[in-house]
């Protein structure tokens, strides 16, 4: 099933690469091109190292998070893409089978664009350093910032946000592939009638009939997920001060996320996702 997908990630890249560049770029970039002009308040004081940890940290999770936005956005109407402008047919000429390509949609847009989107902003980050703390503090407190220091932190933090974002597509894929089934059965009133109508019926269910278990198990969902980046961020702070082994903790805090999905809850939503993702071969092969 894993024979064709660098193929289908190529081809992924090939049709979507413009609006992923400028989802990575366009953040830091605008940043840059204000910083000269704007105020930046709450930089800490006599903490070069610190303060150049954050910014690269927050220039890598902000592009991170836009990038994953625009893939919440666009992997439902993925699902008729192929039927709009005829792909089914590369599809079809290939030997591999229908789940391979959309696991290839998935990998591309929920995992590797968000990955690449960190570390395309982690890196302007280093520019966006050097402007903040040489506009806003003084040219000559650059020398005083200890970057082998900064960089060795950098490596465990990347290798636990590639991790993290692995198991954020996991968590979100019930969502995703839920939308994206919707899409491809019931055209564009799919998406607005699952989110709408599994809304209002969680409400009634929720003050009319006092049921709770369906939003407990969405609000216990959402914890997971915001868990799937950091599991525990007092470890982190504790990473980027100094005070704990970066390393140590990335280990520590990687093995929490890996341990959330042994569990009933997490069984039940690979079951949705599981029957989602039938559901999208299906049609695919109905189309066919």
């Amino acid at each position: 099933m894993f024979k064709h997908l660098p193929t289908l990630l190529l081809r992924e890249w090939m049709q979507h690469k413009r609006g992923w560049l400028i989802a990575m770029l366009a953040p830091a970039l605008l940043f840059m091109a204000m910083l000269p002009i704007g105020d930046v308040q709450g930089m800490p004081q006599g903490q070069p190292e610190l303060l150049t940890l954050a910014t690269l940290l927050l220039a890598g999770i902000v592009t991170w998070g836009i990038c994953l936005m625009v893939a919440v956005f666009q992997l439902p109407g993925l699902a008729r893409r192929d039927v709009q402008d005829r792909s089914i047919e590369f599809w079809l000429s290939l030997p591999g089978g229908h789940g391979e390509s959309l696991l290839a949609t998935l990998l591309a847009h929920g995992w590797l664009a968000p990955l690449a989107g960190l570390a395309v902003g982690t890196l302007l980050g280093f520019p966006i350093v050097v402007l903040l703390v040489g506009l806003k503090v003084s040219w000559g407190a650059l020398g005083d910032v200890a970057w082998s220091q900064v960089l060795a932190v950098l490596p465990p933090l990347w290798l636990r946000a590639a991790l993290g974002t692995l198991l954020t597509l996991v968590w979100m894929a019930p969502l995703v592939l839920v939308l994206m089934a919707a899409s491809a059965w019931l055209k564009r009133i799919g998406v607005p009638l699952v989110l709408g109508g599994g809304g209002v019926a969680m409400l009634i269910m929720n003050k009319v009939y006092g049921i709770e278990w369906p939003s407990e198990q969405m609000a216990a969902w959402t914890a997971q997920l915001n868990k799937s980046m950091v599991t525990e961020p007092n470890g982190l702070s504790g990473a980027m001060g100094g005070y704990a082994s970066p390393w140590v903790w990335a280990g520590q805090d990687a093995l929490a996320g890996l341990s959330s999905l042994v569990s009933l809850q997490a069984l039940g939503w690979a079951a949705i996702a599981g029957v989602a993702f039938w559901l999208l071969v299906l049609k695919r092969s109905r189309i066919a």
